[in-house]
């Protein structure tokens, strides 16, 4: 999954979509004979097809509560999912959610905490990567369980570290200082050393990296701040420099033909990179500080839909057992790049040989995870992808844009 979405509308108009057939909480399979337990989602393409081979095979184990997913796109699965909800009708079990969307959910009253039904089970904190277990809690409840993770990480070229930053790579972390070395160093063949395709993302890392808090002591969203003029002070350096690749330039075309030494992108772009014909490796995002390491990264929960009928104990018991074995049976959605939050899966010898798993097997990374989903930063980050290029070129004023990004982010989070 392309991480899931960054943020569900907080009030979706949905007045005349027509529900989905089959998904009252006590429905039954076709046979009528056992309950079937009905899961939501916003996968889709060879992600989607990875997850539904996944829920069939669970299905060949013969369980005694059946799953059955439902995918659609993104709008379509927000409006659906909080007209019925609202309704308490035709509601799914389960529906599978973005970790950042789960507070906004469950401020609607759509969700059930799963506290009660996994009590004694192997459903706990222990068996997950604690960031992203952390990040399916809201006010001290357990409201998500949680699934794969797809995270902005970076891709490097072995071969060209080699050339312009010897050395850089040997504790597997590269440096802003680093890469500001390996630019200058290779500036001169037309080789660049860092890339900036995915704006939020690496100011969302940079920000953390730096010592930031996305609230401030009222709990209010806070980013027109000194952190966020020293992130954006940073990348315009880089980019003054010609170290960076320029706004309109493919990053991923000139990684694959050797032209950029250090590319951040999404654990997603892996099929890609596999195809590449230098050496290259998979690491954590550059840090800016090596004794506060942040990896930010999503985290897909499942989630327990509010229902007008009560679940069964039977069905309630099927949904644990169906989580208790995606724990350790996640392998065909991780190849296309994801990884896994359950620690199980750390004992698969297939995913440990993955490239991305160096975020879970590494201790000192994985420690580093952190899986952000702070109401309203949604907002800020889809200014930050609109208005970043014009701030690191200069054409706008980075204190005068972050305190306008600052403005619309408190009139989004009061409508």
């Amino acid at each position: 999954m392309k991480i899931v979405t960054k943020i569900a509308a907080t009030c979706i108009a949905a007045l005349a979509l027509a529900s989905l057939p089959g998904c009252s909480s006590n429905n039954t399979s076709a046979q009528g004979s056992k309950p079937e337990i009905v899961v939501w989602s916003q996968v889709t393409g060879p992600d989607g097809q990875a997850a539904k081979s996944t829920f069939d095979a669970y299905n060949k184990t013969n369980p005694e509560v059946r799953v059955k997913m439902l995918t659609m796109k993104k709008d379509t699965f927000n409006a659906k999912l909080a007209t019925a909800a609202r309704s308490g009708k035709d509601v799914p079990d389960i529906a599978w959610v973005a970790s950042e969307e789960v507070p906004s959910w469950q401020s609607q009253g759509i969700l059930e905490p799963w506290d009660n039904i996994i009590a004694g089970t192997k459903l706990t904190e222990g068996a997950y990567l604690p960031a992203a277990w952390s990040a399916g809690q809201v006010e001290g409840s357990q409201y998500g369980i949680p699934g794969t993770m797809g995270t902005w990480l970076m891709y490097y070229n072995k071969d060209l570290v080699k050339k312009y930053a010897s050395g850089s790579m040997d504790d597997s972390i590269a440096t802003f200082e680093e890469i500001e070395k390996a630019g200058a160093a290779a500036k001169r063949d037309g080789i660049y050393s860092y890339s900036n395709s995915w704006a939020f993302q690496n100011y969302d890392n940079l920000y953390l990296q730096m010592g930031g808090k996305w609230t401030d002591s009222s709990g209010k969203i806070s980013v027109n701040n000194d952190t966020s003029f020293r992130v954006f002070d940073e990348l315009k350096k880089l980019y003054d420099a010609g170290y960076m690749v320029p706004d309109g330039e493919e990053a991923m075309k000139l990684f694959m033909n050797g032209k950029l030494i250090f590319m951040p992108e999404g654990t997603w772009q892996l099929s890609t990179i596999k195809d590449a014909k230098f050496n290259w490796g998979e690491t954590m995002v550059p840090q800016w500080d090596l004794n506060n390491l942040i990896q930010c990264s999503g985290a897909d929960q499942y989630v327990i839909v509010r229902s007008k009928d009560v679940r069964s104990a039977e069905k309630q018991k099927g949904m644990v057992a169906f989580m208790e074995w995606l724990q350790s049976n996640q392998l065909e959605m991780l190849k296309s790049g994801a990884n896994p939050s359950a620690k199980a899966m750390l004992d698969n010898k297939q995913y440990a040989s993955m490239p991305q798993s160096f975020l879970l097997n590494d201790k000192k990374i994985s420690q580093a995870v952190n899986v952000i989903n702070t109401p309203g930063l949604s907002y800020v980050n889809t200014e930050i992808d609109a208005r970043a290029w014009d701030m690191i070129t200069g054409k706008a004023d980075i204190r005068e844009t972050m305190g306008e990004i600052q403005k619309i982010a408190e009139q989004k989070m009061q409508n």
